[in-house]
């Protein structure tokens, strides 16, 4: 008994020196190149954070993540982490600098592998991922992914975000910057405040398309039982549906114009503004449009 116990804190002590050991930073120099090859699982997760610069994510078939880059002369330190699913790029900057040269990094991925970048000047960009999440947040850098994951987050205050490829649950927000979306399906959300928000679909589940001021122009479809919602203060909001598509329709604008080829508009009898409510078929599925002073048109494809 005692030599299997023995034993098993043998093999349990190595185990847990393994796990520090692929815990253990590997540090860039300051300045110099960036030159790095880890192993990592193919449905693993890198993450990165790089506040100037570029981060530009590509995919290949090998089981490990290539870091390559130039390391701006106020970093600190590249410092690179793994672990047993993981790979952790973080960009340091010294503290007492008042300046920040931009890094610039390109990773080479699996394609199967999730990732997450945070930045605040940095642009980023991703291609070919599969990946089951994609979750990017930067301030004013511009974000372009090319990429079909599970899942797509993207938070931005004034970059631009640009994407195209096939995705089933999609979450885009922005401030001031322009959103550009081509191919997601399912459960889409979109949120901007003065940014226009441009969307070329597939069939939607469900919708969420939120402006203050910028301009909505979707173009999809709505699945049996779907709900699609758009609401705006002054931004336009520009509809295209398949002319087959069935739908109880509601859409108001107070002060904006409002035309549809599902149904007629009206003007509200009492107060300002004009109203639309129509059933096309009985599906389930709802679409509301809402806009202050903005415009509303819907139309068929």
């Amino acid at each position: 008994m005692k030599t299997l116990m023995k034993k098993s804190l043998k093999q349990l002590f190595v185990l847990s020196l393994g796990t520090v050991v692929a815990m253990v930073p590997i540090s860039g120099i300051a300045g110099e190149d960036i030159d790095r090859a880890v192993e990592m699982p193919a449905d693993g997760l890198v993450q990165v954070e790089n506040l100037a610069g570029s981060i530009e994510f590509s995919t290949w078939d090998k089981a490990e993540v290539q870091i390559r880059g130039d390391a701006g002369d106020d970093v600190e330190e590249v410092e690179i982490t793994t672990t047993s699913n993981s790979v952790q790029i973080r960009v340091r900057n010294r503290k007492d600098s008042r300046n920040v040269d931009g890094t610039d990094l390109y990773l080479r991925i699996p394609e199967t592998a999730s990732i997450e970048a945070d930045s605040v000047s940095a642009d980023i960009s991703v291609s070919g991922s599969q990946g089951e999440n994609i979750l990017l947040n930067t301030v004013s850098g511009d974000i372009e992914v090319d990429a079909s994951p599970a899942e797509l987050e993207v938070h931005s205050v004034s970059g631009d975000v640009e994407y195209e490829g096939s995705v089933n649950r999609s979450s885009v927000e922005t401030v001031s910057g322009e959103i550009v979306l081509i191919g997601p399906t399912g459960e889409v959300s979109v949120s901007t405040v003065s940014g226009d928000a441009s969307l070329e679909a597939g069939e939607v589940s469900r919708g969420k398309f939120e402006s203050v001021s910028g301009d909505l122009t979707l173009t999809l479809s709505v699945a049996d039982d779907g709900r699609l919602s758009c609401d705006s203060m002054s931004g336009d909001v520009k509809l295209r549906l398949p002319a087959s598509q069935k739908a109880e329709f509601t859409a108001q604008s107070y002060s904006g114009s409002l035309n549809s080829e599902f149904g007629e508009s009206i003007r509200v009898s009492r107060g300002p503004g004009v109203m639309l409510q129509h059933r096309e078929g009985d599906n389930g599925t709802q679409i509301r449009l809402e806009t202050f002073s903005g415009d509303i048109s819907i139309r068929t494809k």
